[in-house]
């Protein structure tokens, strides 16, 4: 019998210098730093790591015998039946976690919890509680009375600061009473070290409060719910996790927990608002799958995805169910719970993680050095820390160099289903949408009151290769905005052309010139414009050559080009346009 080859061994080992004189040599002198990447974070990645050139990271100690995942589905409960009704559905269709987030403090009394657990296996079923809780002590007194919660496993998800929640009697282990929730902070833009940093002060924050009653830190731990949201970008949020769970066992054994017997933490994730289409659902899904690979590479205990259509245009029951059907097919077709770390090992991960921790436990010492997180951000100082990152992401967006499908780049018009729901409640759909969105919502609304919708014709000449390209950028960026863009039209510079890109009567032209002596044209042609249809907006998709403002001043609108901030160019095109 013959011994099975190992796996690559007809590929030579490459040493790190060879291949990179070789990576230098096909460059042919661009600069290496072309493709070091910058993660969101700000950290140089390199675009191979081993042996020699990965940074150590601490391996994350775990008991779990599997990489498996609670699957939860988040209940809005106004009313106890329905929501029992809406719980039960989402567990028949494969939800094995419930979070029950109460919309009033009424919700928590004996008889209407009986009323949305009844029918719910507690000892099969996760059930976690948020929102308008009340008195956490009496919601756990009166599920104390439901029978088979002493079997139950979940948590309250809301923060609290009554330690002594722990030592109520007949508290299920499996069932935690303290949370610490980065969701805030998430939503408001915090760079992810900025999250690990948040988290640590927060666990530590409450250890100090269990410790100063007198209950043991690692009682308090085992009972702690942390709970992160996880963003689309991939490698990062993976490492998230990973650098948490390692960090963990450090602000833990400051409190006297022997990291040989400390509990691990339990993570519950969400998947992120940051970025969700409203217009456009379906890319949604897309965002969501990449999200929760993350979440479960990084070894997250419960995962929760929002529904992909935050429009309404899908029938909940059908949104729902494809949104539950991403966990599914993540553990049943790709086999992400086979594993019991697959990050394990990936000098890349690993790296990556390494650099997260030094940076958020730095972060984390000088929160600590202010007093803990509750005073940092009383005083101010968390919410000036996340405001200047959140503000250099909303930059990055609106200038397009941080690209979201469907929502700042490639961007297709909306469904009528989709229209139909959000004209049924615009001012929902415009809360949700992310600011490109607002701008196509602007559209629709204008429309909807009988207006006509601005449209673009391109005027292209040059090499035309060259001068399609340009003209596919200037309607992608037109796009955006929600304009209606018409067919490229290739003219020569004359006179006679400008009346031919004007027969249409469109609101805007953009110039897709190319040649190096176009520009030399624009004055006159900018003056037969104007002859011709004095309301119609000239703009040239071009970077602005030194001489700008003497082409402004002729007549043309604008540049367009790669470093325009597109979201106001749009915005003040939609105003110049009639659109309000």
């Amino acid at each position: 019998m013959s011994q099975a080859e190992p796996l690559f061994s007809g590929f030579p080992a490459v040493e790190p210098a060879a291949w990179k004189s070789r990576v230098l040599e096909e460059l042919k002198g661009a600069d290496y730093a072309k493709i070091v990447w910058k993660s969101p974070e700000g950290i140089a990645m390199e675009p191979w790591y081993n042996r020699s050139n990965a940074v150590p990271f601490p391996a994350v100690p775990t008991a779990r015998r599997s990489n498996s995942w609670s699957v939860c589905q988040q209940v809005v409960v106004a009313n106890a039946a329905q929501g029992a009704e809406a719980a039960l559905s989402a567990i028949a269709g494969g939800a094995d976690a419930i979070e029950f987030r109460l919309s009033d403090p009424s919700l928590v009394s004996a008889s209407r919890l009986a009323t949305l657990l009844g029918g719910i296996d507690l000892s099969k079923v996760e059930i976690f509680f948020s929102g308008a809780i009340g008195d956490a002590s009496a919601l756990l007194g009166n599920l104390s009375t439901i029978p088979g919660f002493e079997s139950a496993c979940g948590a309250i998800l809301n923060d609290s600061s009554c330690a002594s929640l722990i030592t109520v009697a007949r508290r299920p282990a499996g069932f935690r009473v303290l949370s610490v929730n980065t969701e805030r902070f998430h939503d408001a833009g915090a760079t992810i070290t900025q999250e690990l940093a948040f988290a640590l002060a927060e666990v530590s924050d409450l250890l100090n409060r269990a410790t100063g009653s007198g209950i043991d830190a690692a009682a308090a731990a085992a009972s702690t719910e942390v709970l992160f949201c996880t963003g689309t970008s991939h490698f990062p949020e993976l490492a998230k996790l990973r650098a948490f769970r390692a960090m963990w066992l450090q602000v833990l054994g400051a409190y006297g927990v022997d990291p040989a017997s400390a509990p691990e933490p339990k993570l519950f994730v969400r998947s992120s608002r940051r970025s969700a289409s409203v217009l456009d659902p379906y890319t949604n899904i897309l965002r969501l799958s990449t999200e929760a690979v993350s979440a479960i590479l990084g070894g997250c205990d419960t995962l929760q995805l929002a529904s992909f259509d935050a429009s309404g245009a899908v029938l909940p029951e059908l949104a729902e169910r494809i949104t539950r059907n991403i966990h599914h097919l993540l553990r049943e077709e790709s086999g992400l719970g086979r594993v019991v770390d697959p990050a394990a090992g990936s000098y890349y991960l690993d790296t990556m993680a390494e650099a997260l921790c030094r940076d958020s436990w730095k972060l984390f010492q000088e929160i600590e050095a202010a007093g803990g997180l509750k005073q940092a951000e009383a005083d101010g100082r968390i919410e000036a820390m996340v405001a200047a990152p959140a503000a250099a992401r909303q930059q990055a967006i609106h200038g397009r160099r941080r690209s979201l499908v469907g929502i700042n780049r490639y961007t297709v018009p909306p469904s009528p289903e989709v229209i139909s729901a959000i004209m049924a409640d615009p001012g929902a759909a415009e809360k949700a949408a992310p600011d490109f969105e607002r701008l196509r919502l602007r559209m629709l609304g204008h429309a909807a009151k009988g207006a006509k919708t601005p449209t673009v014709a391109f005027w292209l000449h040059g090499e035309p290769a060259k001068s399609l390209r340009v003209s596919a950028f200037a309607e992608e960026f037109l796009r955006t905005g929600g304009f209606e863009v018409q067919a490229p039209m290739a003219l020569p510079l004359e006179s006679k052309s400008c009346r031919a890109i004007t027969e249409e009567e469109p609101d805007i032209v953009v110039l897709c010139w190319t040649g190096e002596e176009d520009l030399a044209s624009l004055p006159s042609i900018l003056g037969t414009m104007q002859e011709l249809h004095k309301e119609t907006l000239v703009i040239m998709a071009s970077k602005p050559p030194e001489n700008a403002d003497d082409y402004l001043k002729a007549g043309l609108d604008r540049f367009i080009h790669l470093g325009s901030d597109a979201y106001a160019c749009l915005l003040s095109l939609q105003h110049k346009t009639g659109v309000l």
